[in-house]
């Protein structure tokens, strides 16, 4: 957690967003050699290739913003009224933001082979990459425990990274697009922390409660 609040952390993000937006996609050379190179395996690998198709979908809307439903809904309806709205507003912007580059940029997705899966939308940032990466890790930091914040975060990172590698896997994304949605999932997540930091929403904790902590945390009790 206390890497979040470091104060260079958004400005890093962004760099790394206009870097990937900027040098990447069809004009550049690593992005075009990976997405073929991933072609060839993916033809080779029919199993790998079904299991990404199932995995892939948990980055969808349906489960990005399915999933903050629910957790939005089980805190407002154990009191956490405040925690939920947070939890609703960083989900739901995120999303807005990633939708609204997307249209802006219009950067085309890779056109080598077919699609294994559809796609309906341009290619920077990935959607799947972003959504997850925000979603996942602004539910495992609002809804979990402090005893069990720091693994919560880490599955839930995992979990984004894995979705997001089956983008260019499947050839729906150039890496680039990849990088730079989960760069900007992490940007949201910092803001989300920021927010709730700053409006009392999540409170300090005591030190002993933190793993390793030489820093209070995010609390688990919302603040009056």
């Amino acid at each position: 957690m206390r890497i979040f609040r470091k104060s260079l952390v958004p400005a890093i993000l962004l760099l790394v967003i206009v870097v990937a937006l900027i040098a990447g996609g069809p004009s550049n050379r690593l992005d075009r050699e990976a997405i073929r190179a991933l072609a060839s395996i993916r033809a080779d690998s029919p199993g790998l290739t079904h299991a990404a198709i199932i995995l892939t979908h948990a980055g969808s809307a349906y489960g990005t913003i399915g999933l903050g439903l629910v957790a939005a809904l089980a805190l407002w309806l154990t009191g956490a009224g405040r925690r939920a709205v947070l939890l609703a507003a960083g989900v739901a912007g995120e999303r807005l933001v990633a939708d609204g580059l997307k249209l802006i940029i219009d950067r085309p997705r890779p056109a080598f082979d077919a699609h294994p899966v559809l796609t309906s939308s341009s290619s920077f940032p990935s959607g799947h990459a972003a959504n997850t990466m925000g979603a996942f890790l602004i539910i495992a930091m609002v809804t979990a425990p402090p005893r069990f914040r720091s693994a919560a975060m880490i599955a839930a990172l995992l979990a984004s990274l894995a979705v997001g590698a089956t983008r260019p896997y499947l050839g729906v994304h150039w890496p680039s697009d990849v990088i730079g949605g989960w760069s900007l999932g992490l940007l949201a997540v910092w803001i989300v922390l920021r927010v709730g930091e700053r409006s009392g929403v999540l409170a300090n904790e005591p030190q002993h409660d933190v793993v390793g902590g030489h820093r209070a945390a995010i609390g688990e009790n919302e603040a009056a």
